[in-house]
């Protein structure tokens, strides 16, 4: 079962069961695939899916963000379980020393001399092989402690 149909399968469950966060969750991740598939007119793949769903886990982090700063707390309870929820569908990233072993093998790999000046190589590689696995912001961290 690919990701489609598993948020699809999911929804009409959560709908059945009346979850009511979930169905709205769920419905409002469907109606981005939906648009985002009458934008570039064709079927998206998992990766453009995946894509979707960090997107939406962005915004909902930065919604907490926003509540924490008013002290809404139920509201924050709310937009935490929506972050979980979603999360669920998103496949595991690499912790960060899984992904500085990789960046180690990389370097190695692509034989790079400065990092510097050759961030930009590394980066194209791992969003040509690793994306969806790898934390860009992570990524990021870890080049910059490996530069000091």
């Amino acid at each position: 079962m690919n990701l489609l149909e598993r948020l699809t399968n999911d929804y009409k469950t959560a709908m059945k069961d009346k979850n009511e966060t979930k169905k709205i969750v769920l419905n409002t991740v469907l109606a981005k695939i939906k648009n985002k598939k009458i934008e570039i007119q064709k079927d998206l793949e998992e990766a453009d899916i995946i894509g979707i769903l960090k997107k939406e886990v962005k915004e909902i982090l930065e919604t907490i963000g926003f509540l924490e700063r008013a002290n809404k707390i139920d509201d924050l309870e709310i937009e935490r379980q929506k972050k979980l929820l979603l999360e669920l569908y998103l496949p595991a990233t690499m912790s960060k020393e899984q992904t500085t072993e990789l960046l180690k093998k990389l370097i190695s790999d692509l034989n790079i001399v400065d990092l510097k000046t050759q961030r930009g190589t590394i980066m194209k590689e791992l969003m040509a092989n690793y994306k969806g696995q790898v934390d860009g912001s992570l990524v990021n961290e870890v080049i910059n402690e490996m530069i000091k």
